[in-house]
């Protein structure tokens, strides 16, 4: 292997000359190390993002699961109000047919904690970075939302059966508990359409789930997720309430 070697100067041409061939040589060689990194990182980004819509599809999946059977949740909700409504004055409380039991469904971010932990988000454009953190933030969000609904309910195990002797009070304590997991089923139906509209600017291939077959029980509130997820993509200039409505959902909260 041929290797240039300096030669004396005796003059400023030559050592001009020579100083432009090392310079030449150095720029070269760091321009094509950048280029080989620059390919590097391409790849992976590209790899990545793969790794990224493929468990923002599966979260996408995960939050139609519990959309469509979101209605039954509201109605089981709204029965337990009712008969706290009636046992108020009367100290009796008749437990409705069907116990409050959300959904349990998994979302998932590691994919999106590896990115930022193996410093690939680094190399995406900022734009991309914004948006992966957004949709990951909602998925974050569902994960503890979903915790938090399931021990909410098991605060209601006292409502499966009827109760002889309850007090006002105890009716007005249950009422708000129920009021609360009202408020956090709203916010998880919102985290859940603002997720799926991000996974699908992202370029996220998102498979509904096929429709459940329901108990008898729940034949009437349970909605096919094909048929949200084309609703959820075709949402007008609706307030939250009235997008709610067409999904078949309660929404509490603000106007």
């Amino acid at each position: 292997m041929d290797i240039h070697k300096p030669k004396p100067w005796h003059s400023f041409r030559e050592f001009l000359k020579e100083y432009l061939i090392i310079v030449v040589g150095v720029l070269t060689a760091l321009g094509a190390e950048q280029v080989v990194e620059n390919v590097h990182w391409a790849r992976r980004v590209a790899e990545t993002r793969v790794q990224l819509n493929a468990e923002l599809s599966a979260d996408a999946e995960s939050g139609l699961q519990w959309l469509s059977r979101a209605p039954c949740l509201d109605a089981q909700l709204a029965a337990l109000r009712e008969a706290l409504a009636q046992a108020r004055p009367t100290g009796v409380f008749s437990a409705p047919p069907q116990q409050y039991a959300p959904s349990l469904v998994v979302f998932r971010t590691d994919a999106w904690l590896n990115a930022r932990s193996l410093q690939v988000s680094d190399h995406m454009s900022p734009r991309a970075v914004a948006q992966y953190s957004s949709v990951f933030f909602f998925a974050d969000e569902l994960r503890g939302n979903i915790t938090t609904l399931h021990n909410l309910a098991g605060e209601l195990e006292p409502l499966a059966r009827g109760l002889d002797d309850m007090t006002p009070s105890e009716a007005d304590e249950f009422a708000v508990r129920i009021g609360r997991i009202q408020e956090l089923q709203t916010r998880t139906a919102l985290a859940i359409t603002l997720l799926i509209a991000g996974s699908d600017k992202l370029g996220a291939t998102i498979h509904p789930p096929a429709a459940a077959n329901p108990p008898a029980s729940e034949t009437a509130c349970v909605r096919d997720p094909a048929a949200m997820l084309a609703t959820l993509r075709h949402r007008g200039r609706q307030t939250e309430r009235e997008f709610f409505a067409t999904l078949g959902l309660k929404f509490f909260g603000g106007a």
